[in-house]
């Protein structure tokens, strides 16, 4: 509740008809007992005995006929050494004006006042009319007549009023049960909360203790109790939750009938927010009562009624103090405030959450750049939220650098161009927070309907001396108070760890592993390498992750523990990375690794290094151009003859299969046929083309079926053989001319193929 409340939604009459005096009910500064910096209404002042005051709404702004919410901090207490408080104030519905007070003491200005001689009193004549009261009673009035224990003999020997036990009041207020019969009564002995109509009838019982001596002579001696709804028991004076010198938050919602003639209904929830940071918790201690609307007496079509605060004080005193953040009839809100750090910078935009229950990270490393974000708006109510700025408590191990503000509307700028103005941030007590006030939109921000508005801060976690384990910033609150609301969210608890200084060291190794496979086989490569700190830091193995990329593309990272090397048990930093065959290109291929530490700002990298893995194949090398025959003349004596090769063949088989591995060259042909240019239909050689082997066997090559020419065993090392080289002039290939063979030029083609044709086990 801004300063300006008071005048704008209170009126606070000086001086009332029922009353004497003068009007105790005042504006003060309340300072920050919640964290933010409101004013409070003061109702009654510790030391001023006998006195009383009220606050009202201008307007009848309560509206019966709709949901209505009222929220308040209320604080207790008498001044340093006293031992008797009282008597409390009240939150009052009534429909009617500003001008109406019941009496002091245990009536709180509201509830009905009986005559000092304990007459017959009309107690609901004497409350304020038309109205319903929630009481906060600080001072119980236990007192219930007894009589004395040797009773009443007859109308001659009455006992003078002295000697009955009734207290120092007519009026004993704080009793449950029957009201017509003393015996049937018991006492509230403690503070105290609950409600009830003041103006009616049925909220009192009267009772009396016959033939005592009163100021008028010999009667009957009357008092009356008072029906507590809704009660809620609040503790023994001496540890009392309503007059302990703390702030206590209680919320009053209110529900309308849902049927003509029906009864609404208050639910009042006391210490539903925690006083040091402002924020909603749990409570049990509610209660909720009917509300009869016809109980306000309203004209035809009026719904709404005036609300606001009395107190009073007796022979005790205490000051009483109210600050609203949720006026009734006025604007609902919210407001919500998270943190989060960038984890890759390398990618500005990529930020994670922090703090609390995070699924993402409790704990960013010193130096690590974050990103607070404060949300709040109107979501709900009868008014505007109204000239609303923001106090913001940001936690000490941050380095605010820059600010911005997002305004309902977007064409919005202030005077400081939208920016945050960080000149203004100062160091709590203590140093636990950095406050930091944001004026709004150049003296406050008014926002209607559902509009939200948000500030944003970016800057830095603050870096912590290596030896430190990690410390521990806890949750920070901040507000956002408009005259007739405020709103209040917070940051959760989360721990700057020290930014990591640790190197790592990485490497890989050409003797462990399997480094060269078959390509085109089942089988898969593997290389070892280590990752580890390259300094006396230490790093957990599953901190550690490995990047890997095979010629050149990224794979998926690995962590270290995944893919531990267990080959190389006992020793740490190990891993073994597999790469499937069918990831491999023929020959070598490039297979990179770097591995990493820590996110974010703290993440550390290693240098990148290089294995070279070969994908071993067997094929052909360098081989001559044309292979020709010895020209020959046919004799035409009816023989076959075999013709041998002009020249020296050469036909290179390379080999980079893994040792051990077999392989093979075939051949096989269509056969030979006459050379002529644009003939349909060539004429084939009668003959055919022939392998003969060093053993001095034949074997006619067809296009049925392929004859192994070669075979070799693979080396440790890459190899290359030249098939052809071994061949005599009556061995390898040869051409057999048969007996009817045409004279003319004759070409044909021979399919080599080499073949991996069994790899080792």
């Amino acid at each position: 509740m801004g300063s300006g409340t008071a005048s704008n939604y209170f009126t606070i009459d000086n001086s009332v008809s029922t009353a004497s005096g003068t009007n105790s009910a005042h504006l003060v500064d309340a300072g920050s007992p919640i964290g933010a910096k409101n004013s409070a209404i003061q109702i009654s002042k510790a030391g001023s005995a006998q006195s009383w005051g009220s606050i009202w709404s201008k307007q009848q702004s309560f509206d019966l006929n709709q949901k209505e919410t009222a929220s308040m901090w209320i604080y207790a207490s008498g001044n340093s050494g006293d031992t008797s408080v009282g008597d409390g104030m009240a939150f009052v519905l009534q429909n009617g004006g500003t001008n109406v007070y019941s009496g002091p003491g245990e009536s709180m200005g509201v509830w009905g006042v009986q005559n000092s001689d304990f007459s017959k009193t009309n107690l609901a004549d004497t409350a304020i009319k038309n109205s319903w009261a929630l009481e906060f009673d600080t001072f119980p009035n236990t007192a219930i007549p007894t009589q004395p224990s040797y009773g009443i003999f007859d109308s001659a020997h009455q006992y003078p009023i002295s000697q009955w036990t009734i207290g120092g009041s007519p009026t004993s207020f704080d009793v449950n049960g029957d009201g017509s019969s003393p015996s049937n009564q018991t006492a509230i002995e403690d503070t105290h909360i609950a409600s009830n109509y003041p103006g009616e009838n049925s909220t009192y019982s009267e009772a009396k203790v016959p033939y005592a001596l009163g100021t008028n002579g010999y009667g009957p001696y009357y008092y009356y109790t008072m029906k507590h709804e809704g009660f809620l028991n609040e503790g023994p004076t001496s540890n009392s939750k309503l007059s302990d010198r703390n702030w206590h938050h209680i919320t009053i919602q209110y529900t309308p009938p849902t049927t003509a003639g029906g009864d609404g209904a208050m639910t009042y929830t006391y210490n539903d927010k925690n006083p040091n940071t402002g924020l909603s918790e749990p409570s049990t201690d509610y209660a909720t009562v009917p509300i009869d609307p016809a109980k306000f007496h309203l004209a035809a079509g009026q719904s709404a009624v005036r609300w606001g605060f009395t107190g009073s004080t007796g022979e005790s005193t205490e000051n009483n103090f109210v600050i609203f953040d949720q006026l009734p009839g006025q604007a609902q809100t919210e407001a919500k405030a998270s943190l989060a750090a960038k984890s890759d910078p390398a990618n500005p935009d990529e930020y994670i959450n922090v703090g609390g229950n995070s699924t993402q990270t409790s704990s960013i490393p010193g130096g690590s750049e974050v990103k607070l974000t404060y949300t709040f708006g109107r979501t709900d109510g009868d008014e505007d939220w109204k000239s609303v700025n923001a106090n913001l408590n940001i936690p000490s191990g941050l380095n605010i650098t820059s600010g911005t503000i997002t305004y309902p509307d977007a064409s919005y700028k202030d005077s400081n161009d939208n920016k945050v103005d960080l000149s203004k941030m100062t160091t709590s007590s203590g140093g636990s927070a950095q406050n930091l006030p944001v004026a709004l939109a150049d003296g406050g921000l008014t926002m209607s309907g559902t509009q939200h508005a948000t500030i944003t801060l970016y800057g830095t976690a603050k870096n912590l001396a290596t030896d430190q384990s990690g410390v521990l910033q806890p949750e920070q609150t901040s507000y956002f108070t408009g005259t007739n609301a405020t709103s209040s969210a917070k940051t959760l608890e989360f721990t700057i760890t020290p930014k990591i200084n640790a190197k790592l060291a990485m490497d890989t190794f050409d003797d462990k592993g399997t480094l060269k496979v078959n390509y085109g086989s089942a089988q898969a490569a593997r290389v070892v390498g280590i990752a580890m700190p390259a300094d006396s830091t230490h790093v957990p193995m599953e901190d550690i992750t490995i990047h890997p990329a095979i010629n050149g593309v990224a794979q998926d990272p690995e962590n270290l523990m995944d893919i531990y090397a267990a080959e190389m048990s006992p020793n740490f930093y190990y891993f073994g990375y597999d790469i499937a065959n069918t990831k491999l290109r023929p020959g070598a291929n490039t297979i990179s690794f770097y591995a990493t530490y820590g996110s974010g700002a703290n993440e550390v990298t290693s240098t990148t290094v290089n294995r070279i893995v070969t994908a071993g194949t067997v094929g052909f090398g360098h081989t001559s151009g044309n292979m020709t025959f010895k020209p020959t003349i046919l004799t035409g004596d009816g023989q076959s003859h075999m013709i041998n090769r002009d020249g020296d063949w050469q036909l290179d088989v390379d080999d980079s299969l893994v040792k051990g591995s077999t392989w093979q060259v075939t051949a096989k042909t269509t056969g030979m046929f006459a050379d002529g240019d644009n003939v349909a239909v060539k004429t084939p050689l009668d003959g055919s083309l022939v392998y003969t082997d060093a053993a001095g066997h034949d074997t006619v090559l067809n296009d049925e079926a392929s004859q192994i020419i070669a075979s070799g065993t693979s080396t440790d090392n890459d190899t290359t053989t030249d098939i052809a080289q071994d061949w005599k002039a009556d061995t390898g290939i040869r051409l057999k001319i048969n007996s009817n063979a045409v004279e003319g030029n004759y070409e044909g083609t021979i399919d080599w193929s080499a073949v991996n044709s069994v790899s080792p086990k």
